[in-house]
């Protein structure tokens, strides 16, 4: 059994199912990879469904025919999981962008894949509630968002992307609809189904639409730039705040270095040259006596510790300015080689300074550039890896001994290969020897469950036994280490 290549009677059948406009065939390069674009693969044809009804009819005769089938939101992703590695078809959401229902009885709000979290905050803007997961890419789909789990800058106080999702209705491989969750705040009723799905990458299921949570908007925000002598210093003092039973909403580190990238990618100066490290640190709530109260605990504690002199955002305008900067950190940072690749490992966050003292290392060892920045509250960072003025071959080479070490180290402190930008195609031939052949060979019997032929999303996260398993680029090792 292997994969089939789309043919013209292929396209004149799902003409029949969209119409004609919706239908790009052939596909564009606009199909053929994320926002790195280190992975580039063209399907042969690109599909715009509007329903759900739509979606189930692709599906069906996909699975049906053995043709491929990739979803694609708004490109935003890192790891290759959205691009078309078997060709076959290319689900694109982005017409399926519309609020289905507000309902602030039950503080939710549901809408279909294709809707990006700018629309979530703008459509929410005059309403009392807000949708807490922040990631920086605000452009990116919530469909993409559920499917990857991301986990934004609010993940110490509020969760991640999981937390916030009550239902999903996805559309499974033979064209079958299905809702899980609802609007109830429990559920013990069997297998979370809801769960399962959010995270996968769209290898089980296609998620159609999704049931957000909702929470009052906290009207007090208080935000202050600590800076320190270092970031290990930063991140040092995190266990401390978090210890003292302060639940700060957002807690992100960054470096000096890092910031001199996003100078002189906005030609615009920091609000602060004093430090070599940064803690940026939010309260809110919804009684400013209190935010203000734990606010100058933490900045106590801080101080106590090292900090120097912190600069508070007296202002909406400032902090929209600090958040803005903190938001532009990987653009800028692109800007600055010719090629770019990324790892975002999590661990507990007392060992964030031993991931940080590896980097450097790395850096020295490998002479790579290794800007990096995160989420100092939940352990999840973002390194870096600027090609600069090495060949291709060159650097997927340093790329590869790396990540190996990377990984390493994180799985001796507890940690996970992603926090929050997913496996995809990019980090699959890490998965097996960071986990184990035990877990791969549950999550394959999981798969073929959902997926009998693997038309989902091939090749991706972890190796697969479905057709032209021999594609598949998974490395036969027992352990993440350097090749000897």
């Amino acid at each position: 059994m292997t994969y089939r290549r789309v043919t013209k009677t292929d396209v004149d059948a799902l003409r029949e199912i969209v119409s004609a406009d919706r239908v790009i065939y052939p596909a564009t390069t606009h199909y053929d990879h994320d926002q790195f674009k280190q992975v580039r693969s063209l399907p042969d044809v690109a599909v715009q469904p509007q329903t759900n009804a739509e979606v189930a009819a692709i599906l069906r005769y996909a699975n049906e025919h053995l043709i491929p089938v990739t979803v694609r939101g708004n490109a935003t992703g890192l790891m290759g999981a959205n691009v078309p590695m078997a060709q076959g078809i290319d689900i694109d959401m982005i017409k399926m962008n519309k609020v289905l229902e507000y309902d602030p009885d039950n503080l939710t709000l549901t809408v279909q894949n294709g809707f990006r979290i700018r629309d979530i905050n703008e459509y929410l803007a005059d309403k009392p509630f807000t949708y807490i997961p922040a990631p920086a890419m605000k452009w990116a789909t919530i469909g993409g968002n559920a499917s990857t789990n991301a986990g934004g800058m609010r993940a110490v106080k509020y969760g991640t992307t999981r937390e916030h999702i009550r239902g999903i209705t996805v559309v499974m491989v033979d064209g079958t609809i299905q809702h899980f969750g609802g609007k109830t705040v429990k559920n013990s009723s069997g297998y979370d189904l809801r769960d399962l799905i959010v995270g996968s990458e769209g290898t089980l299921a296609v998620i159609t639409e999704l049931i957000l949570r909702l929470v009052p908007r906290p009207p007090v925000n208080l935000d202050v730039l600590v800076p320190f002598v270092n970031v290990k210093k930063a991140i040092s003092v995190v266990p401390k705040i978090l210890q003292a039973g302060l639940v700060p909403a957002g807690l992100e580190f960054f470096s000096r270095e890092t910031i001199k990238y996003w100078e002189n990618y906005t030609q615009q100066p920091f609000m602060d040259h004093t430090g070599d490290g940064y803690l940026l640190v939010t309260f809110d709530g919804h009684d400013e006596a209190v935010v203000q109260r734990d606010l100058d605990k933490a900045l106590q504690i801080a101080k106590d510790n090292g900090a120097l002199a912190p600069i508070r955002m007296g202002d909406e305008a400032h902090r929209v300015a600090v958040w803005k900067t903190r938001n532009q950190l990987l653009t800028a940072i692109q800007q600055t080689t010719t090629a770019i690749d990324e790892i975002d490992v999590v661990v507990p966050i007392s060992q964030i300074p031993r991931v940080l003292d590896k980097v450097a290392a790395l850096q020295d060892s490998e002479q790579v550039r290794m800007p990096n920045f995160g989420h100092a509250g939940d352990g999840n960072l973002h390194i870096y890896m600027c090609k600069d003025d090495y060949s291709r071959a060159e650097f997927a080479g340093k790329v590869d001994r790396i990540i190996r070490q990377l990984y390493a180290t994180a799985r001796k402190l507890g940690g996970e290969m992603s926090g929050e930008h997913g496996i995809g195609f990019a980090r699959e031939p890490y998965f097996e020897a960071y986990y184990g052949q035990d877990k791969v060979q549950l999550l394959q019997k999981i798969k073929s469950v959902f997926d009998p032929n693997h038309i989902l999303n091939p090749y991706k996260v972890f190796p697969t036994v479905g057709p032209n398993r021999q594609a598949n680029r998974s490395l036969d090792v027992n352990d993440i280490k350097p090749k000897q």
